[in-house]
């Protein structure tokens, strides 16, 4: 039904861009993000299929993958229960990019219709590519080292994304 509509809406004009925002996790797995990760495969997934839809139309179809991004979002998500903010702020807790050299980043990845960018700090790109590129080496590497280490930091509510 989307890609029906956007190609009424631009197909004619034989020019557009769709931009999708998914996350490095939509590339792959981490641990404590199980419905996370869920969600943006599905993301690249319908963004993958709708750029093979439109291709024939003109219109690009681009999707942007930030690794972690130092925002106020923390401040204003909800606990369990939904009429109570979380309200404490975990900026300090991690390694994140800053948002505005993200959005510069993606501007320019956007201007030279990228059709799949990822924007990260090191080590999360690195990993990025190691998961893709080397999946036997990153899933090695994630069980014998980085997984039962983030779990423990979020059990100890030392890392909360």
């Amino acid at each position: 039904e989307l890609s029906s509509g956007i190609n009424a809406e631009y197909g004619g004009n034989k020019t557009g861009t769709v931009v999708g925002v998914s996350s490095l996790t939509g590339k792959m797995g981490t641990p404590v993000s199980t419905a996370y990760a869920a969600s943006k495969h599905a993301v690249m997934g319908f963004f993958s299929s709708l750029r093979m839809e439109l291709y024939s139309h003109g219109i690009d179809v681009c999707t942007v993958c930030p690794g972690p991004v130092r925002s106020n979002i923390s401040l204003h998500s909800f606990t369990e229960d939904v009429t109570k903010e979380y309200n404490q702020d975990v900026q300090d807790k991690g390694r994140k990019q800053e948002a505005d050299r993200f959005a510069y980043l993606m501007s320019v990845a956007l201007a030279a219709r990228v059709p799949e960018s990822w924007i990260s700090i090191q080590p999360y790109l690195l990993l990025t590519y190691i998961a893709q590129y080397l999946p036997s080496v990153y899933q090695s590497f994630l069980f014998s080292r980085g997984a039962q280490k983030r779990i423990s930091k979020f059990k100890n509510k030392e890392c909360l994304y």
